[in-house]
């Protein structure tokens, strides 16, 4: 989806991953017996669903995370079908299991998700020496939702400050305990409306991003809502997008996830081919998110998360309006 010729190498930490079943209703009739019509399963989770998106936009990402039990043998094995690379530590918790279920009828989708099973001291040391390794040559990291019970928030510090000491350009896409990772300095915080009024206490979009800018040592965030506007901001400019009304959504479950992904895929090939990205007054940054919201947009025709066509991204790209703020 890029004009660059490269092709750069991402790391995708998800240290939340899931075995995800997805089941279709023709209506579901909350308190009353319900029989799906279908039901299918995949690995899934944040970080997975981060790497698939970025793959199918031309990219290459590796996922970092934890899998356990039974659930993580079906995970795993599922990830090496896809021909996802992953650097797995094996948890001796199991693997959770999320549901999403579709309401055909009224066009609901309901997102049922389990704990998170605890992650021992060695398991993280084994991860982290992973992770680290990984970061070098790498050209972006993907910092992909919560942290398991186990897991300091201050781990993911500790990983934006490796993979800048290693080159890379680091995406944040998680909504619990991000202070302390926004100080470390991520260079984009990906992140949607309610997360953003959360962290700022203030909804509208410009000012919360102004605040965060202010507060923070990063250098933009791209802001999402659904079918919603959306925006984007650096500390000299700001773009709103205005989606295209889409007809037949199947599940917009990792719709967020695939724009993190493939905006960070775009960034690291157009640096990889010598763009400045940062440059103010550069249409680079616009651009990619652009692409990145029309892959999003394309997700959430299929009922796999993250899974879309490359085809119909490109064509859902000029519907997408962008407007200077």
């Amino acid at each position: 989806m890029t004009s660059s010729s490269a092709s750069p190498r991402l790391v995708a930490m998800g240290l939340n991953p899931a075995w995800q079943k997805t089941l279709v209703f023709n209506q579901l009739r909350v308190g009353e017996v319900n029989r799906a019509r279908l039901v299918e399963t995949q690995a899934s989770g944040k970080g997975i669903n981060f790497a698939a998106a970025a793959r199918q936009a031309g990219g290459h990402a590796t996922v970092v995370q934890f899998a356990g039990g039974v659930t993580g043998d079906w995970l795993t094995a599922d990830l090496d079908r896809r021909g996802l690379p992953h650097a797995t530590v094996c948890s001796a918790g199991a693997t959770r299991i999320c549901s999403t279920v579709l309401s055909e009828a009224d066009g609901v989708t309901t997102e049922l998700i389990e704990p998170s099973a605890a992650v021992s001291a060695g398991e993280l040391a084994e991860l982290r020496g992973r992770l680290f390794g990984l970061l070098l040559g790498a050209a972006g990291l993907g910092l992909c939702g919560t942290v398991p019970p186990g897991v300091p928030a201050s781990f993911y510090a500790e990983a934006v400050a490796a993979a800048e000491a290693a080159g890379c350009l680091v995406l944040l896409d998680a909504y619990r305990e991000i202070e302390t990772v926004l100080r470390a300095g991520p260079d984009l915080l990906k992140i949607n409306t309610a997360e953003l009024t959360a962290l700022t206490g203030t909804a509208e979009p410009a000012a919360a991003a102004r605040l965060c800018l202010e507060q923070f040592p990063i250098r933009a965030l791209a802001i999402t809502a659904g079918p919603a506007a959306a925006f984007l901001f650096t500390r000299g400019h700001g773009w709103q997008f205005t989606l295209p009304r889409l007809e037949h959504v199947l599940n917009p479950i990792g719709a967020g996830d695939t724009a993190a992904g493939v905006l960070l895929w775009q960034l690291a090939a157009e640096r990889a081919g010598g763009e400045d990205v940062w440059k103010e007054g550069s249409e680079v940054l616009p651009d990619a998110f652009r692409r990145a919201l029309a892959c999003a947009c394309a997700s959430c025709l299929t009922r796999e998360p993250a899974a879309f066509s490359l085809e119909t991204a490109l064509d859902l790209v000029p519907a997408i309006t962008v407007s200077c703020l």
